[in-house]
């Protein structure tokens, strides 16, 4: 996945050996998108002379996850395997509910075989905590959980499954509570790569109510580097929001990617369907601040230019 293939090569730069289970689904990325991702991950494996091990796999395959604790006997894991698009869960919530919750479950289930097993990292998401009520409100790692759509809602189910577990076991457990993540080998579905292509190729993409819907932006790198720090905080229990504490407009984020290509999106507005938080808040990290002494370095302009030369890359390659 997204923010999964960018942690695994971070962290074999960093001298860990990494052990992947990934089911390769075609939710949000083609086949051939995902196997490019891997390709990605297996020469940066190569190259820091690192450990690589890929298991196909279903979340909710038992019988397989167990044989791969047993196997490789992990001493971190680190939960990122989720559907993730939350306007489709307003269709498919049963399905959600059996990947994200169940498979959640049959995740921890299986774990119990990793003898050596350390520390538990979920990444979850903001959208447990739902809409709030203006663009300036701040979110804490306190809010309660108010999710509007179904995948927000197993995203805070989750939390509580792996809390229970943690509770249980006295494992240490970490939650990233992640504002929405963008950049280099985005999902499709991504709405600053949309708009970016939009403005490349001319393709129609929705714009949803007014335009003055905010989201609290996140480029990859700092997402990434601000995950591998929560793995290294020696703590039993603790939840992180990870973000840049800046919201940005609808209309701000297709402004900017507008000015950046030099080009026009091509907007069509629609009303926001059901299940579309209008405002998602500002993520306080001062936590993530005080405790690891982590904020985000690429504001939102940079982050931008950033995709955007990287689409404008891999579009030369393949037309070569």
């Amino acid at each position: 996945g997204f923010i999964g293939g960018h942690l695994c090569e971070y962290a074999l730069e960093n001298g860990n050996d990494v052990v992947i289970v990934d089911s390769i689904n075609n939710e949000t990325s083609t086949p051939e998108e995902k196997a490019r991702n891997l390709e990605n991950i297996k020469d940066t494996a190569v190259r820091y002379n690192k450990k690589l091990t890929f298991y196909p796999c279903n979340i909710n395959d038992e019988d397989q996850l167990n044989k791969i604790f047993m196997d490789e006997n992990p001493n971190i894991l680190i939960h990122a395997a989720s559907l993730v698009k939350d306007r489709w869960s307003m269709d498919a919530p049963l399905e959600f509910i059996d990947v994200n919750v169940r498979g959640t479950q049959v995740l921890i289930n299986s774990s119990s075989n990793a003898s050596s097993l350390e520390q538990i990292l979920f990444i979850s998401s903001r959208s447990a905590v739902g809409e709030v009520s203006s663009a300036s409100t701040i979110i804490s790692e306190d809010n309660a959980f108010r999710p509007i759509n179904p995948y927000g809602a197993t995203k805070a189910a989750s939390e509580g499954l792996f809390y229970s577990n943690h509770h249980n076991t006295g494992i240490p457990l970490k939650i990233c509570r992640m504002q929405p993540v963008y950049g280099p080998r985005g999902r499709n579905d991504m709405f600053v790569k949309r708009i970016l292509e939009s403005t490349i190729t001319g393709k129609e993409i929705q714009k949803y109510g007014s335009g003055e819907g905010v989201r609290d932006w996140l480029y990859i790198s700092d997402a990434v580097s601000g995950i591998y720090q929560i793995l290294h905080f020696e703590t039993s229990f603790e939840i992180f929001n990870i973000g840049i504490g800046v919201s940005t407009s609808t209309n701000k984020l297709i402004q900017l990617c507008e000015e950046i290509t030099g080009k026009k999106a091509n907007i069509v507005n629609i009303e926001a369907p059901p299940g579309d938080a209008h405002f998602a808040g500002v993520a306080d990290c001062s936590k993530m601040r005080k405790l690891l002494g982590w904020e985000a370095k690429v504001n939102i302009s940079e982050g931008i230019k950033k995709t955007y030369d990287y689409m404008l890359k891999v579009s030369k390659q393949v037309q070569t």
